[in-house]
């Protein structure tokens, strides 16, 4: 077994969610049995280097990435004040913030269900690990997994049973009663302007 903590599985798992994949899907990607994906997510073993160079290029991120958790680049962004009382906003020079860019994931926003906090052609920033109690999620807005293997960008809300949760939405019925097997946190969301497309100048 790898050590606990954030390990290659945990990091390949938070990435093939994010592109939408299955397991076998992933598998079919890189030319590996369609089983061989989950011991791998597991952490019971890890690939063998080639197939860790094709994960990568199948997921869009560096081998050093699933390996080390490093990124080549970290992106900054300039702190350029604060927002004070009425939210008057007070302009002063505070240096840079690193984005935690190993812990977030990107999912780009295609439709109303949840606007308007969430609108078409957003990116929303989705913590890449599952927390780890879903009680600490209640209330707030999540990119939920449930038992049938869909994802789903909803507000987590207790359901009529302890094991139970009921998933809204602005703009859509909400679902009641799900079976929710994980919860990644919704950090927020930013114009696609704000973003460099991966491959772009």
């Amino acid at each position: 077994m790898i050590g606990h903590g954030s390990t290659f599985g945990r990091r390949l798992r938070a990435l093939r969610l994010a592109k939408g994949l299955r397991q076998a899907e992933l598998a079919r990607l890189v030319g590996r049995h369609q089983t061989a994906i989950g011991p791998y997510e597991r952490d019971e073993y890890m690939p063998p280097p080639d197939v860790v160079e094709r994960l990568a290029r199948a997921l869009d991120t560096s081998a050093e990435y699933l390996l080390f958790g490093r990124h080549p680049r970290r992106s900054a962004i300039p702190l350029v004040g604060r927002i004070g009382p009425g939210g008057l906003a007070e302009p002063a020079e505070l240096g840079t913030i690193a984005l935690k860019d190993d812990q977030l994931v990107a999912w780009r926003i295609a439709d109303e269900t949840m606007a308007p906090v969430y609108r078409p052609g957003q990116v929303a920033l989705v913590v890449a690990a599952a927390e780890p109690r879903l009680e600490e999620l209640l209330g707030q807005d999540v990119l939920a997994e449930l038992a049938d293997g869909r994802l789903l960008l909803r507000r987590l809300l207790p359901g009529a049973r302890p094991e139970m949760y009921d998933l809204a939405a602005w703009n859509a019925p909400t679902i009641t009663g799900a079976a929710v097997v994980a919860a990644r946190r919704v950090a927020g969301a930013v114009a696609a302007a704000g973003f460099a497309e991966a491959g772009g100048d």
